[in-house]
């Protein structure tokens, strides 16, 4: 709209930073979003706008050192990359994470929270704009970009045989200013919001309340125990209750203020405590904490000490790989060393370990309870 090349540079500076952080889906999410805005608002001049020389200079100086280099140091980079990591996960259930079609959305219902209510009456309003007018008005262009920037990542991973709730991160910004959107221009024409959407609003907002101030059972229980939960349900519905008269008394304006109550305090009180029991039950960070402590007395100074795993999760082994700075070895890729080294395995396994490394002694180091992993000093191979 500016016409300031300043901005399209940016755009391709972050363009580049997306796909260092997560590969060339970025680059392809964008393309969809541009192509795809351009042909619907029948502005197909932008797309040659948009692929300015020097923008794309300035993406391929951003992303080209690091993927050169890590090619250059990391032969198989490309292969394990690009290759699997992006098509083979994209086309194939590779990684086993295979969810249905429907899958993303309500994740991205979730992912809007505690903003869900008003981005659906936002969409939906729009949507029936678009349907009585054929061409879409100036005002309403914005809207379209980002409804379409909104859509694009939720049907291109719904397309995918892989699926993970954090693949349509990209969507929930444009989710965001949907309802910046909406708000801004009801603002000058109403001054409050129809009473069940204020109601409706209250309640999810305010729900959030409930699985927050239950976090400690729902991580060491893995369940809601309903039972206890009148406390929390309480203090839920007096908060939404504040936010309805809040918002019926001044309208719009008042309508931020009293959706970051709940917010504000559900971020609080999973911080307090929830952070700790998320540290213990879910994080490598305890287990490579009690690895490091280990160091001095299991392997000399001078000497980095093997660590792998056997049956233990992937998230396991990528932390421990990230907390301890070195590979780690899993067993089930037959990356057993010869010499002394430590393995994380499920909580009683030592029996089976040792079946692993027949004639190899197998010393039980420690456990971390609340992950149900032992730790074992096996001896090098004779």
């Amino acid at each position: 709209e500016s016409r300031s090349r300043i901005y399209l540079a940016l755009s391709y500076l972050f363009l580049g930073l997306g796909v260092l952080a997560k590969g060339p889906i970025a680059l392809v999410l964008a393309v969809l979003v541009v192509a795809l805005f351009a042909t619907l608002n029948h502005e197909f001049r932008l797309l040659r706008q948009t692929a300015w020389i020097p923008g794309i200079v300035i993406f391929l100086a951003t992303v080209l050192p690091w993927y050169v280099t890590v090619q250059i140091k990391n032969p198989e980079f490309f292969t394990v990359f690009i290759l699997q990591h992006n098509l083979a996960r994209f086309g194939t259930n590779l990684y086993h994470h295979a969810e249905p079609f429907w899958y993303f959305l309500p994740v991205a219902l979730l992912a809007l929270l505690p903003w869900t209510v008003f981005a659906i009456v936002a969409l939906s309003q729009r949507a029936g704009e678009w349907r009585k007018r054929r061409d879409v008005e100036a005002e309403g262009t914005f809207s379209l970009f980002l409804f379409i920037w909104l859509l694009v990542p939720v049907v291109f991973f719904s397309i995918s045989q892989s699926k993970l709730p954090g693949y349509i991160l990209p969507a929930v910004p444009a989710g965001a200013l949907v309802v910046v959107e909406y708000i801004r221009t009801h603002c000058a024409k109403e001054k409050s919001p129809r009473p069940w959407q204020i109601v409706i609003h209250a309640l999810v907002a305010s729900g959030l309340l409930v699985p927050a101030l239950m976090i400690q059972y729902i991580l060491l229980q893995h369940r809601m125990p309903w039972g206890k939960a009148v406390v929390p349900v309480v203090f839920a519905t007096v908060c939404a209750i504040s936010i309805v008269a809040m918002v019926r008394i001044s309208g719009f304006r008042m309508l931020r203020f009293a959706t970051l109550i709940p917010a504000v305090l559900v971020v609080g009180i999973v911080l307090r405590f929830g952070s700790p029991l998320l540290d213990a039950s879910l994080s490598a960070r305890p287990l490579a904490i009690e690895i490091v402590s280990l160091q001095p007395k299991l392997a000399s100074q001078d000497e980095t000490m093997q660590v792998a795993v056997f049956e233990a999760s992937r998230e396991t082994e990528f932390g421990l790989a990230f907390y301890l700075d070195r590979p780690i070895l899993r067993y089930e890729r037959h990356e057993i060393p010869a010499g002394e080294h430590l393995v994380v395995a499920p909580e009683g396994s030592q029996t089976i370990v040792a079946s692993v490394v027949p004639g190899r002694r197998v010393s039980y180091l420690g456990t971390i309870a609340a992950q149900r992993l032992d730790y074992f000093w096996i001896e090098a191979q004779k």
